[in-house]
């Protein structure tokens, strides 16, 4: 839903695939497979202005902040399943 409007009306976009932590919450239960806990969820905002819910990786929790730039990486856990999460920017 636009946050503005209230619309559901819907267009794609191509990403640049880089954005900030907007917010986040540190999940330790239950144990969901493939995830490795304690699991980062974030919300992302993307430069583009669109919030995406992704996990976190390659930061400690205690070390996540609000406003961390990140960058989108994909990981395929399957033949059939490729996830998009993202790590902080270098």
């Amino acid at each position: 839903m636009c946050p503005g409007c209230q619309g559901f009306e819907m267009e794609s976009v191509e990403a640049c695939g880089r954005g900030a932590v907007h917010s986040f919450v540190v999940a330790h239960h239950p144990p969901i497979p493939p995830f490795e806990y304690p699991n980062v969820i974030a919300l992302i905002e993307l430069e583009e202005g669109t919030r995406l819910v992704s996990r976190l990786v390659g930061v400690a929790p205690d070390d996540v902040r609000i406003g961390l730039p990140v960058e989108v990486e994909f990981e395929q856990v399957d033949d059939d399943l490729v996830l998009h999460r993202f790590r902080p920017r270098a």
